[in-house]
């Protein structure tokens, strides 16, 4: 059982340490270009993993629109019998709906979907937008800073010749503006962000009336980020962090599967899931373990304090390693790449793609 641990965000409210991750889509790519597998999760499987979770204790569900189970999520809840004001949800902005003209329709839409007037967190995912479409989900990236332009018939509108992405020219500080009225109306208890950097971050706190409760990024011991950390301490901005085991994207070792965390969690008489799910929230974060398996959604929830020594250990695997980049965006949405190897990378793809 887990321990129970909580963070209080600047907003005054109170969010579990661990909650559940509801992205469970399963795809791979080869050579960061080729898709070569694509499936959505069989149906109710996102229900059945909701309601079990509840049941085994979670009180925090992590849910977006571009996952497309929004409505399962909606289900597993109700299905649970926990009440509403016992549960902590959070969703997301989609890339599509940035522009101030599009926010509401995307929050009435997903609290529709989540059976729910209100939600916990809501989270703008990158300053950028993609234009605006709502329909089949074609691509494997999720949770970034970018704005698309606006349609409701795809969630990620490409080109029909270039095949390049297309963006829109939004500024984050525009959505933001929008968002922070849906806090005072009551459908929003706090706001936060998704994949934004130092800089962007530092940007956004410029013009916003209500600051940001927490940031949710990669972070796992192959991508600790000690900056960003330290400055959303400093700005009492919560990290929540999502892919803690690694992921199987792009063929990359896992976190989870090192040796060290693997000496770890033996010498601990834990698993591997169980230390890494651990050291993020000792480091000082939520974190949002994924899976719709219900013996493994209830060993994730077995969380417990590291000692010193195993922590410190853990500390030492940084790679600077992501499992999850939008590589064919042609925005160096983290600002590692540069703008001259995001572009070659989205023109690679979208040459594939021709």
């Amino acid at each position: 059982m887990s321990l129970g641990r909580t963070f209080k965000l600047n907003s005054g409210y109170q969010i579990p340490a661990v909650g559940l991750g509801t992205w469970v889509w399963f795809l791979q790519i080869i050579n960061k270009t080729t898709l070569t597998r694509f499936q959505l999760s069989k149906p109710h499987e996102v229900e059945n993993a909701v309601e079990t979770a509840l049941r085994k204790g979670y009180r925090h569900i992590d849910a977006a629109a571009c996952y497309q189970n929004e409505n399962e999520v909606g289900n597993g809840w109700k299905k649970s019998g926990v009440p509403r004001e016992d549960i902590f949800i959070t969703s997301k902005l989609w890339n599509t709906h940035h522009h101030p003209d599009h926010v509401e329709e995307a929050i009435n839409k997903t609290l529709s979907d989540l059976q729910t007037d209100y939600l916990d967190l809501y989270l703008v995912r990158h300053p950028h937008q993609i234009i605006n479409t709502l329909q089949k989900f074609s691509s494997i990236q999720i949770h970034w800073p970018v704005a698309f332009a606006h349609t409701n018939e795809t969630l990620t509108p490409t080109d029909p010749v270039t095949k390049r992405f297309r963006l829109a020219d939004v500024p984050v500080s525009e959505t933001w503006a929008a968002l922070e009225k849906f806090v005072q109306s009551g459908k929003i208890r706090s706001l936060g962000i998704s994949n934004f950097t130092i800089s962007a971050t530092k940007e956004l706190l410029k013009t916003a009336q209500i600051p940001p409760a927490a940031n949710q990024i990669e972070a796992h011991p192959y991508l600790l980020q000690p900056e960003l950390f330290k400055y959303l301490k400093e700005q009492d901005i919560l990290p929540v962090a999502y892919s803690p085991l690694g992921n199987n994207i792009y063929n990359l070792p896992r976190v989870v599967n090192d040796p060290v965390v693997e000496d770890i969690a033996k010498k601990l008489n834990k698993d591997p899931a169980q230390v890494l799910i651990s050291w993020a929230i000792q480091r000082g974060s939520a974190v949002l373990p994924k899976s719709v398996t219900p013996s493994r959604i209830e060993s994730n929830f077995q969380d417990f304090v590291i000692p010193d020594e195993e922590f410190a250990a853990l500390n030492k695997l940084d790679k600077n390693t992501r499992y999850n980049y939008p590589f064919r965006w042609g925005v160096d949405v983290f600002e590692e790449l540069g703008a001259a190897e995001a572009e070659r990378r989205a023109e690679e793809h979208a040459a594939s793609q021709r």
